[in-house]
């Protein structure tokens, strides 16, 4: 079912015995956590999900979530847009012992009284999939905001310093 409105809360049991779809927008400015890291908190994520039973009578939902989202260039310090696309496996449990038995092709989702909410869940899977760096090709950046240090900016051409071991020199025993 696509909407404009996706559910705040969703029974993954419900889905997936009638092995429904959701599908919708989510604005970012509703996910506070992301929004604390990005640049900007504009634009909405689209998520799809397929809900089923499995063979071993797991709550699966597979499906796709994608967004654009602005985050800090580390070259120059402006905003740099960023395309995510995560495929999505996830298998809905109870708590956190049943995580642990769930086979590494699924991500554990844990349900608090049989719910999900929806807004956390792909909160989280942004916040996974975001770059640990972030930033424009070296032809994008601001040129009056980048300015690469070098170890001969530090000291003046035309300045000698003293070699702090010359004194040594006196003590070496001659050659005669």
């Amino acid at each position: 079912m696509l909407n404009d409105s996706l559910p705040k809360y969703f029974d993954p049991r419900k889905y997936a015995h009638h092995e429904s779809a959701i599908e919708g927008y989510l604005p970012l400015n509703q996910l506070k956590e992301l929004c604390a890291v990005l640049a900007s908190d504009e634009g909405d994520a689209f998520i799809h999900l397929d809900f089923r039973v499995d063979e071993d009578r797991r709550y699966i939902a597979t499906g796709s979530l994608k967004t654009v989202v602005q985050v800090v260039c580390q070259r120059c310090m402006d905003s740099v847009s960023q395309e995510l696309a995560v495929d999505l496996s996830l298998a809905f449990v109870y708590d956190e012992e049943h995580a642990k038995n769930i086979p590494s092709d699924y991500d554990p989702v844990v349900m608090t009284d049989g719910e999900v909410i929806l807004a956390d869940m792909v909160e989280q899977e942004i916040i996974l999939a975001l770059p640990i760096v972030a930033y424009h090709e070296e032809s994008g950046c601001n040129p009056t905001a980048v300015k690469y240090a070098s170890s001969t900016d530090d000291a003046p051409d035309d300045e000698q310093k003293p070699n702090p071991f010359s004194i040594l020199a006196n003590f070496k025993p001659s050659k005669s």
